[in-house]
């Protein structure tokens, strides 16, 4: 590894062992910013289920992929337009979202499960966990919020620490 690269690894890595901590010390911060990538997250998705719903109208449980479509663009619009005044609702619209997710997948395991299909398995687990995920949320959302900044702060300070000893046996 030469001297610029070895430079630049470095401060890469302390800018993100920096960002971790800023992270951890402003969960507000963190989920305003949080809901916007979520937001973006939900509009694609929102409009990948609209045209899986499109490709899919003769599977008899297509319309909940519409419904969950319009649904995300509309909560992700919500999150976008006002982030001041949606700030303390962010937790409880992602486990909407979550939940209306976990319902969907839960109505084609369903489907799948009458059209003898052995992969209703997973898709039930996957939407049986997504609903106790949106109840734990529902019942504390403000500690979901500093949880989910917490641990983001301590995956950037891990990294950042991983990539400067990465660094350092690379140079060696």
């Amino acid at each position: 590894m030469n001297n610029f690269n070895y430079i630049s690894t470095i401060i890469f890595s302390v800018l993100l062992i920096i960002f971790g901590g800023i992270i951890i010390a402003n969960p507000e911060g963190t989920m305003a910013a949080f809901a916007v990538f979520i937001s973006i997250i939900m509009i694609i998705t929102g409009i990948f289920n609209i045209t899986l719903y499109r490709s899919m109208k003769e599977f008899k449980g297509s319309i909940y992929y519409l419904i969950e479509g319009a649904v995300s663009i509309i909560i992700a619009i919500l999150l976008l337009s006002s982030a001041e005044a949606l700030k303390n609702f962010v937790p409880l619209l992602i486990g909407f979202w979550i939940a209306l997710k976990s319902a969907t997948a839960i109505i084609t395991a369903v489907e799948f499960k009458k059209g003898d299909n052995p992969n209703y398995k997973p898709v039930l687990t996957g939407g049986v966990l997504g609903i106790a995920l949106t109840l734990l949320i529902a019942a504390f959302p403000k500690i979901v919020s500093i949880y989910i900044s917490f641990i983001l702060g301590i995956a950037f300070i891990a990294v950042g620490i991983f990539i400067i000893f990465f660094a350092y046996k690379m140079r060696k």
